[in-house]
């Protein structure tokens, strides 16, 4: 019964790697990233087999397009790390629908090809943004983006789920969510900050502070800055 279990996972994985290297275009298309596309085509043929090749075609396609305005790979492309960080992003590839987010992804690499820093940072980065979707990256890009503060969160960047936070009248008052993001409910913004807050990349300031209660208002935190510096070209400059 194991040897049948096992066998059919093993089949699966075989289909899958020879239909990627039946598929010519998309390995021609792999193959013609600048500084890693005979490797990338290399795992994808070989280790990389439980993908999905739409996704991995389109993350190529970005990737090739974003390394093309790289003037050198500064990276050592020959680590066993770099093969280790691409096989775990192109796993979450594969998971994702969103084309902003395989974006991101292709961002971390570019940025680590470009400008190369210890192998844990982007495997760290990569892991961290599996478990993030769209709504959380916006909520983070807003919290870092808020004006400074004046009156009650002096000099702090700040979001809120009040529709009108504390000090709204003033030119510099926290910035809320509901109005910033109307596409999406409240519970849903409500959600994805207690899921931030518990990654630590948002802080809730709200605890603590005048009784303003948990939950209401939040300053992006150190590991938020951070993650955005890899998924953006700031980290290239």
């Amino acid at each position: 019964m194991d040897d049948q279990t096992n066998a059919k996972p093993a089949s699966e994985i075989s289909k899958l790697r020879q239909r990627y290297a039946d598929i010519v275009i998309l390995r021609a298309s792999v193959q013609a990233i600048p500084y890693i596309g005979g490797s990338l085509d290399t795992l994808l043929a070989g280790r990389a087999a439980q993908i999905h090749l739409e996704q991995v075609e389109k993350f190529a396609s970005d990737l090739a397009h974003r390394l093309a305005a790289v003037e050198s790979a500064a990276a050592n492309l020959n680590d066993e790390a770099f093969a280790d960080l691409m096989l775990s992003t192109f796993e979450e590839v594969a998971r994702t629908r969103s084309d902003q987010k395989r974006s991101r992804f292709a961002e971390i690499i570019t940025n680590q090809i470009a400008k190369p820093m210890p192998w844990e940072e982007p495997e760290n980065a990569v892991r961290l943004l599996s478990d993030l979707e769209d709504i959380h990256i916006e909520i983070i890009e807003a919290a870092l983006h808020a004006p400074t503060a004046e009156g009650a969160f002096s000099n702090l960047r700040v979001i809120s789920l009040n529709t009108e936070p504390i000090d709204s009248g003033m030119q510099n008052a926290p910035v809320s969510l509901f109005t910033s993001f109307p596409r999406y409910g409240g519970a849903a913004l409500r959600m994805a900050c207690a899921e931030l807050t518990a990654k630590g990349l948002l802080h809730d300031e709200g605890i603590g502070r005048w009784d303003m209660g948990a939950m209401k208002y939040f300053v992006p935190t150190d590991l938020a800055e951070w993650l955005s510096e890899w998924i953006s070209q700031a980290h290239r400059k």
